[in-house]
């Protein structure tokens, strides 16, 4: 009975007797569940990745619509307005909406819908940046949660994930707001990867909801951008790797059956879309790859597996552009030497981790499933390099650098000095993409540290000197000229088939501003002088015009063999005729006083494009030079209706004075100035006919939209007759 006595009073709860700081107090972590202690963890380390993504690309907000932005975005109607003509017509159309680029990415132009239209972003860019970056900041976090399966290690699956977020070549994809396309496909590839793995370790009606979630994300993928289909590789590769431990036969034909439908229809519905635009066209400026022999393409490209490898290494100087000729074919120089042996070496290093660490052999083999999609081995892209191709293969680079400064601090005895260098590392390459983002800022900024980086690649200067010139045209003509001429230097020794006529078009076109410049400054008695230096200017630019339509014409017919070749019929086959081209050539002949060169080339410009209001003036100054007064007028009336331009009435003016207005009824004053008076019989028969001719070309170019507008107009406006408009 002692004993039982004695047993009770021990039982009794001593915990509330001993003071509250006593050792003897549960901590937090005895209190927490491991389940919810997990999801602590998790909820810490997104936080911390959205911080650090935010900081690092805090000064990208204010970033324009810079490169190809304008067009998908602004320019692109498609986007403006939520209708489901609108939707119909992403669905049915290619990405480039009005020519066959080779790409079909309708859920990426439905996103940029959904900024522009839905959420009301319009034209201001921070809306488009915010979605960005916290598509990249999902795909952060789900870089951390991949890593941290492979690794089973929590520190370095959070180095793996901010290493990756913040590195410096990610800023095409992240800054640069259509690099959407990226951003997209890389949570379809990565949460996609997760599911599939999900799905192995489920059953029953678990399995099928993560295959369906498998089948739905890789959907996304494939439509918001091609390379996306490297899902498929990457779950073979895992399986490949971990086979003798995980043996997922079962598993791995039921995630490829879940793979199949997207996959199947994404190749469906591009043969579809594409094939009615007519053949891709790859231009050799853009990537010269597609026209060297086999061989020396590959080694080309092997080249550039090596420039890869070292952007990701130090990325310090970075590009928009890699064009024509910044990187040569490859010829076997001792600098190409170096880069296949440096690339043969890092594949020799990936093959010997599979025995030492499978993580890091994963780590590699994602990078290069991911790469491969891009890097001009299997197909051809639309250009020779970009460093937005990186934004998954970075992933493999961030965990096997992670697990590489591990591995170093356990071999020197140091383990504590790994997460010091990492956070060096971090901050390091933070700061350069904070950095390059100001490169980011406008087109002048970005192409300006294109050259800086690409000093050979004649679309670099190009478009530099298009933007200088397009953001101040007084002031920077002599700088767009001396950049336009460093581009025609790169460009002048290719064949025509092979060469870009835009250039010489804009290059041109500059010259015939410096001529006209050079004459105002010169002016006698209030007209414009010829001057030795302007006349200079015009012949340089002529010359240059000249080549640029030689370029044109052989492109035109290569692209129109091409077609004839595929079975294209006449009338459907598409042009590369640049009408600007021969408007400027129209201006320049105008200006040399050669006429009859002058109208040729401005109806071959209206021909091309109907809408082209500069090519009508140009049409009409050379009929006014000729004496052809009413003829001319015709032609500056069919630019004003196009422009509505009021700076042409002087042009009309000057055609009707010197007696073809016996009447003088054609102006009349008003409180804003002289305009024309359709009242006046002369102007009506003349505004009529320059309807009429417009309504011709534009139905001859199969505008019918445009036709009817302008028939409606001069229906309702002008009060011309049906018969008057045949």
């Amino acid at each position: 009975m002692g004993r039982k006595k004695s047993s009770k009073s021990t039982a009794r709860p001593i915990a509330k007797k001993l003071p509250l700081d006593s050792k003897s107090v549960p901590s937090i972590e005895s209190l927490v569940s491991s389940p919810v202690k997990t999801l602590l963890n998790h909820a810490l380390v997104a936080a911390g990745l959205f911080v650090l993504v935010l900081l690092a690309w805090s000064n990208s907000f204010g970033d324009g619509f810079v490169l190809d932005n304008r067009f998908f975005i602004l320019l692109d109607p498609r986007v403006h307005q939520a209708t489901s003509e609108n939707i119909g017509l992403i669905l049915n159309r290619g990405y480039w909406y009005t020519y066959n680029s080779g790409l079909y990415r309708p859920l990426t132009t439905l996103s940029y819908l959904f900024n522009y239209a839905i959420l009301g972003n319009g034209e201001q860019p921070a809306g488009y940046h915010w979605v960005n970056i916290l598509l990249h900041f999902a795909n952060a976090f789900l870089v951390y949660v991949l890593s941290l399966r492979l690794l089973r290690k929590f520190w370095p699956a959070v180095f793996i994930a901010s290493v990756w977020a913040v590195h410096p070549v990610l800023t095409e994809s992240v800054t640069n707001i259509i690099g959407r396309a990226d951003l997209l496909a890389g949570f379809a590839q990565l949460s996609g990867l997760l599911m599939y793995l999900k799905s192995t370790e489920a059953a029953g009606r678990q399995k099928a909801v993560w295959l369906a979630g498998l089948m739905a994300v890789t959907t996304l993928g494939v439509f918001s951008k091609e390379s996306a289909v490297a899902i498929l590789g990457v779950i073979v590769l895992y399986e490949l790797v971990w086979w003798k431990e995980r043996k997922q036969l079962r598993g791995l034909l039921l995630g490829c059956a879940a793979l199949a439908p997207p996959l199947l229809f994404m190749w469906y519905r591009r043969f579809v879309v594409l094939s009615a635009s007519g053949p891709m066209k790859i231009l050799f400026t853009d990537n010269p790859l597609k026209y060297a022999t086999f061989v020396r393409s590959r080694l080309t490209a092997t080249v550039i597996m090596a420039k890869y490898l070292w952007l990701l290494v130090w990325p310090l100087k970075l590009s928009s552009d890699y064009s024509y000729n910044q990187i040569p074919i490859a010829s076997g120089t001792l600098r190409e030497w170096i880069a296949w042996l440096s690339v043969l070496g890092v594949t020799v290093c990936a093959a010997f981790l599979f025995k030492r660490s499978r993580a890091a052999f994963f780590f590699g083999g994602f990078a290069l499933l991911s790469f491969v999609p891009v890097s001009n081995i299997l197909v051809y892209t639309g250009t020779i390099m970009a460093e937005r191709f990186l934004y998954l293969p970075a992933i493999g680079f961030a965990g096997c650098l992670v697990m590489a400064v591990y591995w170093i601090g356990g071999q020197i005895g140091r383990p504590q000095l790994a997460p010091i260098v990492l956070c060096l590392i971090i901050a390091m390459f933070a700061a350069r993409t904070w950095a390059r983002n100001l490169d980011w800022h406008d087109n002048v900024a970005l192409w300006a540290s294109a050259v800086r980086v690409s000093p050979n690649s004649a679309k670099a200067h190009e478009a530099l000197a298009s933007v200088m010139y397009a953001s101040d045209p007084a002031g920077s003509i002599d700088r767009a000229i001396a950049e336009d001429e460093k581009s025609l230097a790169i460009l002048d020794p290719l064949p025509d088939n092979e060469n870009a006529a835009n250039v010489y078009a804009d290059a041109g076109r500059l010259y015939s501003v410096k001529g006209d410049l050079l004459a105002q400054a010169a002016r006698s008695n209030g007209q414009s002088t010829i001057t030795p230096a302007s006349l200079a200017a015009y012949q340089r630019g002529l010359q240059i015009l000249t080549r640029g339509i030689a370029i044109e014409k052989s492109s035109d017919e290569t692209l129109r063999s091409e077609e004839r070749g595929g079975g294209t019929p006449g009338p459907e086959m598409a042009s590369t005729n640049l009408p600007f081209l021969y408007s400027s050539t129209a201006l320049t002949y105008v200006r040399l006083g050669k006429y009859q060169e002058a109208y040729d080339a401005a109806a071959r410009a209206s021909a091309l494009s109907p809408l082209l209001g500069d090519a009508y003036v140009s049409m009409g100054e050379a009929l006014l030079s000729e004496g052809s007064r009413e003829d001319a007028a015709i032609s500056f009336l069919e630019a004003f209706l196009i422009t509505g331009d009021k700076g042409l009435l002087p042009f009309i003016h000057s055609a009707y004075s010197g007696g073809l207005d016996k009447r003088d009824c054609a102006f009349r004053n008003t409180a804003g100035g002289p305009t024309l008076d359709i009242s006046c019989q002369l102007v009506h028969t003349d505004v009529c006919k320059a309807s009429d001719n417009l309504i011709k070309l534009l139905l001859r170019d199969q505008n019918q939209t445009a036709a009817d507008q302008i028939k409606r107009k001069a229906i309702e406006n002008l009060e011309c007759s049906t018969a008057e408009l045949q």
